[in-house]
């Protein structure tokens, strides 16, 4: 009888943990982020047309397209938008508009690692809640403003292009917090994630030095090899998928 009753207690004071631990778990503490707003559009076919990027409430915006690129801004008083035109054959090239544009957008997701490893050390999952809210949307953004920038859906790994069903674009979606779930769960994954974020944010750093200061460069040159091994690394780990090495193993 005694063995049941602490078998009982132990199963009511389990059940209460895991009570506890979901209500904390669903709590998100909001924060500002200087990450850009990235949005995607695309035409009939579903055929991606452009990624516009904001700010904040600034009434100005910046569109990178596979060819052509343009600046918006829209106040009370005037209302422009100017187009950069580039030739077909050499789109492939960083223009100084794109380049300006993606530093910019690089420089703050670098800021929005260093405040994500430091709130995973930290063990800040309410904050970390609420930044998934942003992160994931952002990633897939970001796919195709790089893309665009370089006129290849191909320029990044195909895994960094965020399948829907790894995210909601919401404040209270079940997906956040069943992955945020698994990383405190996981300390390993959380030292490795760490780790991974600050090294995404190193080489991005590195790739900004050496390739957007020069966007004219020879396209032969490729510098950027290590940001996208970085960043698919990343990738992967924040969304818990296989490394690209077991995929190769399973397909050979």
């Amino acid at each position: 009888m005694k063995v049941q009753k602490a078998a009982i207690l132990l199963l009511l004071s389990g059940i209460m943990i895991k009570v506890c631990f979901s209500e904390n778990l669903q709590k998100r503490h909001p924060f500002t982020l200087p990450l850009a707003l990235i949005t995607t559009l695309f035409d009939s076919d579903n055929q991606f047309v452009e990624a516009y990027i904001t700010y904040g409430n600034t009434s100005e915006g910046w569109a990178v397209g596979m060819i052509d690129d343009r600046y918006v801004k829209d106040t009370r008083r005037e209302r422009v938008d100017h187009f950069y035109r580039e030739r077909p054959f050499s789109a492939y090239r960083l223009s100084p508009f794109e380049a300006k544009i993606i530093e910019r957008v690089c420089k703050k997701f670098e800021e929005t690692l260093a405040i994500y490893e430091k709130d995973l050390k930290y063990g800040r999952w309410s904050r970390l809640l609420y930044l998934d809210g942003y992160f994931p949307p952002f990633f897939r953004g970001f796919f195709y403003l790089y893309c665009g920038a370089h006129n290849s859906m191909s320029a990044l790994p195909k895994v960094t292009r965020i399948a829907d069903s790894l995210y909601e674009e919401s404040l209270l979606s079940p997906k956040s917090d069943r992955r945020i779930m698994l990383w405190r769960l996981n300390p390993e994954q959380v030292v490795k994630l760490r780790i991974a974020a600050k090294e995404l944010s190193f080489q991005m750093k590195e790739w900004r030095m050496r390739v957007l200061t020069i966007p004219e460069m020879d396209p032969r040159q490729d510098r950027s090899t290590k940001f996208r091994e970085a960043y698919e690394l990343f990738i992967r780990l924040y969304f818990n998928l296989p490394p690209a090495s077991v995929i190769k193993k399973r397909i050979f």
